[in-house]
């Protein structure tokens, strides 16, 4: 037999495939989360990847005339918002907040000072828009209304037009 001796087809043999989130590149990922895109099939680890992938997939995917895309170029947006409550935030809330917040792909950090929540996170894998509903989700039972103070469309705006510009590939990375 051929393969008992080639030592190094033996170990090719032995090689698996790991299938990852093109967005997080999570290897834990949900084969009922499937996307076919261009043919391939790609496969995630959460709604929120999903769903992230399906509004920008040029971000997470390059192609042969472009080349890499910006996720596999291991490129990274920081962001840091500030998002102001109407008065301080409780620490039931709080805590809540946090959580939620920590469920998301993306964000890095989080800070509460006084009314203000502080959050940095990653532009390609979450967006501003993303975190507020995961804020209204969360505080919806604490106060009604809550969140009626937060007014963001223009930074909804700016960050999709920034998340669109990095989705347009070009050759050389530079600007289209």
């Amino acid at each position: 037999m051929v393969w008992a001796s080639n030592p190094e087809a033996v170990l090719m043999n032995k090689l698996e495939f790991t299938i990852h989130c093109p967005v997080c590149y999570m290897t834990k990922i949900n084969r009922s989360l499937l996307v076919n895109y261009q043919g391939v099939d790609h496969y995630f680890c959460s709604t929120q990847c999903l769903e992230r992938f399906k509004s920008h997939p040029h971000l997470f995917v390059g192609d042969p005339q472009h080349g890499k895309s910006p996720k596999q170029k291991d490129q990274v947006v920081l962001k840091k918002r500030r998002i102001r409550f109407c008065e301080a935030i409780s620490d039931p809330l709080k805590a809540e907040l946090e959580a939620s917040l920590q469920m998301l792909m993306g964000v890095e950090a989080i800070v509460f000072e006084g009314e203000d929540l502080y959050v940095t996170y990653d532009l390609i894998q979450v967006s501003l828009e993303d975190i507020e509903k995961a804020i209204e989700k969360a505080a919806v039972g604490f106060r009604k209304g809550v969140l009626d103070q937060v007014k963001r469309g223009l930074i909804h705006y700016s960050e999709e037009c920034e998340l669109d510009n990095l989705a347009h590939l070009t050759k050389d990375g530079g600007c289209h």
